[in-house]
């Protein structure tokens, strides 16, 4: 008798503390969704001195060590995860989350490409012709841009459906910035700013907008950089016969088919560099890290870094190419389509809940999803997925974009003040030339949103740094990011189970996601 009564008391004991650690569990994660960082990792600690049901170690495992990485304490967040998928080997919050730090601790370097095509747009849909010989895409947000010089058209879709626009010239290249403005460059050497002409010039190609608001273009012997005060023009030595442009950072690069080399010009300095191709190329693209893909005259696509080139595949198809990381648009002139297929490497795409919010009937998340230097990624409600209990189901997708606050701060920034900041609602931060840095901070600025900028005489590293979190030099002229709002019917729980719900950004190597949980208590405290 005295035994089964002791067995009933264990019993009881342990229910108890389970309730008990749950609700701790629950009440963190709402801290956590309002900001308050101290109080959720004082409660996700008081937890694991308690005894945590095998069922949801998972769970607490992760939600800690996202904390852990919020508060400065990321290599113990990183073996803590390693841990944790030795006992669940499959979990896949913490597969991403390990291999984000992983990329961040490591400092990985790029390594073997693949590309496949995933969604093709047609120009010819339900009997109606939208466009007929595609010659440029642009992207932002939700919306993809595609001029039709034959028709004069500019073509608006959100990869479902199409918006035409008919223009009064024909135009070739198309550009957009992070304000909304479209820039288009008509076969007459006209640019247009949201169609009211800024510049006339001889042969002008396009290299897009500076993160500084100027928008680019390269004319036969000269950059010429436009915005509303004025122009500014740099002169390109060689006699170039340019048939390609970009922009990077702060340089402008040009494709010289003469000399079959890049022309890379520094806008501040005027300084320029000769980088020889080692293939005839007749168009290029910048890479996220500043590496290029080439296009040859064949319609093979290499990557080079400047001394390995490596062969990606073959698109003779195309008659241009537009790379918005990790999207290749391909025009393809002929068949009257632009095909999207994702292109890149082993570097992972990083994906951030901010944060949620409940109504009686339906949940909302608030996502981030950037590259590996913290720059957004466009149509992600097309490749993304939403879980809830590890199953798929319907969502909405909605697209914002959200400003950024700015400050300067000094040398401290890192050290200290950055472990105060838990919103998660976006800062750009100007820092001193003198301020220390490491990898594992560079794994807090990500997770919080902010975006780190310093001056142009501060030491390269500390400059590259800066680049990495998605910021760079001076303050930006662009003080908005993309955010976008998954929302569907949530089920609510009828007992005290733990509920995952992941955001899932789609590519055919990995699956990148970030996972909140929700319980019976979350949406009791969220919905008071």
């Amino acid at each position: 008798m005295k035994k089964h009564v002791i067995l009933f008391l264990l019993f009881v004991t342990l229910t108890v503390f389970s309730q008990s650690v749950k609700e701790m569990f629950s009440e963190a994660i709402v801290d956590w969704a309002r900001g308050d960082i101290d109080s959720a990792i004082q409660k996700i600690e008081e937890i694991f001195y308690k005894p945590i049901p095998a069922e949801d170690l998972a769970e607490f495992w992760y939600l800690r060590a996202k904390l852990m990485i919020e508060t400065g304490r990321v290599r113990e967040a990183y073996e803590d995860l390693k841990n944790l998928l030795v006992i669940v080997p499959n979990q896949p919050e913490a597969l991403s989350l390990v291999h984000n730090l992983e990329f961040i601790l490591r400092n990985e370097k790029v390594g073997s490409f693949y590309m496949k095509t995933l969604r093709i747009l047609d120009g010819f849909k339900n009997g109606v012709e939208y466009f007929f010989s595609p010659t440029d895409v642009a992207v932002l947000g939700k919306n993809i841009y595609i001029v039709d010089p034959p028709n004069n058209r500019l073509i608006e879709t959100d990869g479902y459906t199409y918006k035409v626009k008919k223009l009064s010239f024909r135009p070739e290249q198309v550009f957009v910035d992070k304000d909304g403005n479209i820039f288009l460059i008509s076969e007459d050497g006209d640019v247009y700013r949201n169609e009211k002409k800024i510049g006339t010039f001889l042969h002008p190609i396009g290299a897009g907008v500076l993160n500084s608001g100027e928008f680019v273009v390269a004319d036969v012997n000269k950059i010429v950089l436009m915005k509303n005060n004025g122009v500014k023009e740099i002169p390109l030595s060689g006699n170039p016969l340019i048939m390609d442009a970009e922009v990077y950072r702060r340089q402008v690069i040009v494709l010289d088919v003469w000399s079959n080399s890049l022309i890379a010009t520094d806008v501040d300095s005027g300084e320029q560099q000769r980088i020889s191709l080692p293939v005839p190329a007749r168009s290029f693209e910048m890479f996220y890290d500043g590496s290029y893909l080439l296009l040859d005259q064949f319609g093979v696509l290499y990557h080079f870094d400047g001394r390995r080139l490596q062969k990606i595949g073959s698109i003779p198809q195309y008659v241009n190419m537009e790379y918005d990381y990790p999207y290749l648009f391909g025009t393809d002139w002929k068949n009257h389509r632009v095909e999207i297929s994702i292109l890149k490497s082993s570097e992972p795409v990083f994906v951030h809940i901010d944060s949620f919010e409940f109504t009686t009937d339906r949940m909302s998340l608030y996502v981030r999803v950037e590259d590996a230097f913290g720059r957004d990624i466009d149509l992600v409600h097309i490749f993304s997925d939403l879980l809830e209990a590890r199953g798929r189901v319907p969502f909405e997708v909605s697209y914002r974009m959200r400003e950024y606050t700015t400050y300067i701060s000094d040398e401290e920034f890192l050290s200290k003040k950055i472990y105060r900041m838990n919103d998660r609602k976006g800062y750009c931060v100007l820092v001193p030339p003198d301020t220390a840095f490491s990898p594992e901070q560079l794994a807090v600025l990500k997770l919080k949103n902010v975006k780190l900028y310093t001056t142009r005489d501060a030491p390269l590293k500390l400059r590259k740094f800066c680049y990495k979190s998605g910021g760079g030099i001076d303050m930006p002229h662009f003080l908005k990011h993309n955010l976008w709002v998954f929302s569907f019917s949530y089920v609510k729980p009828i007992t005290e189970e733990i509920i995952p719900i992941s955001v899932v950004f789609k590519t055919p190597d990995m699956n990148y996601s970030d996972t909140v949980y929700v319980t019976k208590k979350v949406i009791e405290l969220e919905l008071k």
